[in-house]
């Protein structure tokens, strides 16, 4: 009865943070060879896609399931993915041991513009690999299609993305809890916003049209 019943909100929630934490582990396990990041990423979407509306099932048997069946588009995204990331990093290395000039303002604006931009490139994809099949090519520009179209919510997604990342990097303690569950929380935030945004899509574009192309 009361708060320690299995349905209540409490115990939801602990089971939520306890699933989190394991499909954080399968993440990281499944992401060590490094060129499976974009298929690990794209499996623990699926699963929190489902999550939102607690329809994940085994998360371990659904998480394996998209990893196989996403693997070679997923990875294909990653390959394009990474080495854009690691432009963004050594752009910001410059930034950051760049003297004051005349220049550094407009150095700062480039930073955050290709920024903004490979975000906006990344954001929905593999969400969207995940939830439907079609083209990479479409993938890609379905996702630039939302950012715009949903420009609200997706602003929503990166402040509460930035409000995540600032509290686990608070300190060492915080750090340390990030670890276990820290990127699947933010993977779970993005799933949670996309997802009634596709719900949205998917019950007034037609099959063949709107933002969800096939």
């Amino acid at each position: 009865m009361g708060i320690f019943n299995q349905n209540s909100k409490l115990i939801k929630s602990v089971n939520k943070i306890i699933d989190l934490i394991w499909l954080n582990f399968l993440w990281v396990i499944f992401s060590l060879p490094l060129i499976t990041i974009g298929a690990s990423t794209c499996a623990a979407f699926s699963v929190t896609l489902k999550m939102v509306d607690d329809e994940e099932g085994y998360i371990a048997r659904s998480f394996i399931k998209a990893f196989r069946q996403n693997f070679k588009q997923a990875t294909t995204m990653w390959c394009i993915t990474a080495p854009l990331l690691y432009l963004a990093y050594l752009i910001w290395q410059v930034v950051l041991k760049a003297d004051s000039t005349e220049y550094f303002f407009l150095l700062i604006l480039g930073a955050i513009l290709y920024t903004a931009l490979l975000i906006v490139f990344n954001l929905y994809t593999y969400p969207l690999i995940a939830r439907y099949e079609n083209s990479l090519k479409n993938m890609i520009k379905n996702s630039l299609g939302i950012c715009l179209t949903y420009f609200g919510r997706t602003v929503l997604i990166l402040a509460l993305l930035l409000l995540e990342g600032a509290i686990i990097f608070w300190n060492r303690w915080t750090i340390l809890a990030g670890l276990f569950f820290g990127p699947e929380f933010m993977i779970f935030t993005i799933s949670g916003i996309a997802k009634k945004i596709f719900l949205q899509i998917e019950r007034h574009e037609d099959a063949n049209s709107g933002t969800i192309n096939q």
